[in-house]
């Protein structure tokens, strides 16, 4: 009897891994961003962070390699569904990112704005980014 339930044990397992995880996606980890400005067409800024949980959000710190106004700065946002909230601030200059994430949850896209002011001005644009 007993071999009976652990052979029937183990096949309930086998079944089970054979039909694939439910576990949740996510974007946790490597991301490499590229910001076009459609303000002052021709201007791209490219980053790269890691993205991580914190508390009921995401979080990270952006590495920027080509932007005259930050080298870096706090990216905090969340994802509901495909639907995408990011904000990056730097100082008291602050980047709003809107977008959607793909189903597989490799990249992103979407449109961002800047805070008036300071060196980024009211910038505004289009953004991507890849995992990775």
């Amino acid at each position: 009897m007993r071999y009976a339930q652990c052979l029937g044990l183990v096949m309930a397992l086998v079944l089970i891994l054979a039909c694939g995880s439910s576990a949740p996606k996510t974007v946790n980890g490597p991301w490499q961003f590229t910001l076009t400005s459609t303000a002052s067409p021709g201007v791209s800024f490219t980053g790269s962070t890691t993205l991580g949980p914190s508390g009921i959000g995401i979080a990270g710190t952006v590495s920027f390699t080509n932007n005259p106004c930050a080298t870096s700065g706090l990216l905090d946002g969340a994802i509901s569904g495909p639907n995408v909230l990011f904000h990056i601030t730097e100082g008291d200059q602050v980047l709003s990112l809107t977008g959607t994430v793909d189903s597989a949850y490799t990249a992103m896209s979407g449109t961002y704005t800047a805070t008036a002011g300071g060196c980024t001005n009211g910038d505004s644009g289009s953004w991507i980014a890849t995992s990775g």
